[in-house]
């Protein structure tokens, strides 16, 4: 607009005081540049997060193998395989912590909520007294002490039960076979001289 008459003037709507600030065309294009990066940056990790997304692509000409399908690949597991897996695993894993807990009765349960509770089996008021890990072992020494005392009063009192042993190393002279043994006599022996004594204190009588 061409204006000879020095009185008329105008404000310039864009270079206003009140007037947002306007960016350059260089910085416009950065801008849109810095956008095209993020999304394709953003299109490359959901690419990544998320391969069971198949490419779209309407170039006739574009074509790859895939790499899941081809012939070398290891075998893949479906969803639903993968699901009964992950629950197979978690039965097992719970089965066990049950075995577990039969076959250690002395581990405690934990349990984080304020209201369980329940009454300990092995520490009612009725339960039979128990005896500790010390006592037990006292106990198990005292039977194999008395097993052992056992066992010598036997073989001093029955010295005719001979000594087995399984170590062929192992040998010995025998008290009542050595050379300087007295004479041994046999049964047949010691009866008949108990019978000629009780003849001849019967013959003594008369």
């Amino acid at each position: 607009l061409t204006s000879s008459d020095r009185t008329s003037f105008g404000r310039n709507y864009f270079n206003r005081p009140s007037a947002p600030e306007q960016e350059s065309v260089e910085e416009a294009e950065e801008r849109a540049e810095i956008l095209a990066d993020a999304l394709a940056f953003k299109k490359l990790a959901v690419d990544y997060a998320h391969p069971e997304i198949g490419v779209t692509s309407s170039d006739p000409t574009s074509f790859g193998r895939n790499y899941f399908n081809r012939a070398s690949a290891p075998e893949q597991e479906s969803m639903e395989e993968a699901e009964q897996r992950a629950q197979i695993l978690v039965d097992a894993a719970a089965l066990k912590k049950l075995a577990v807990d039969y076959a250690h009765p002395e581990i405690g349960v934990t349990s984080s909520d304020p209201t369980s509770f329940g009454r300990n089996y092995y520490s009612r008021p009725s339960a039979p007294e128990q005896e500790d890990s010390e006592e037990a072992e006292e106990r198990a020494q005292i039977l194999a002490d008395a097993l052992a005392f056992k066992k010598l009063a036997v073989d001093y009192a029955h010295p005719e039960i001979g000594v087995a042993s399984s170590d062929p190393t192992s040998f010995g002279r025998n008290y009542y076979s050595r050379p300087s043994a007295p004479e041994q006599e046999d049964s047949e022996e010691a009866e008949e001289r108990a019978q000629i004594l009780a003849d001849a204190l019967a013959f003594k009588k008369l």
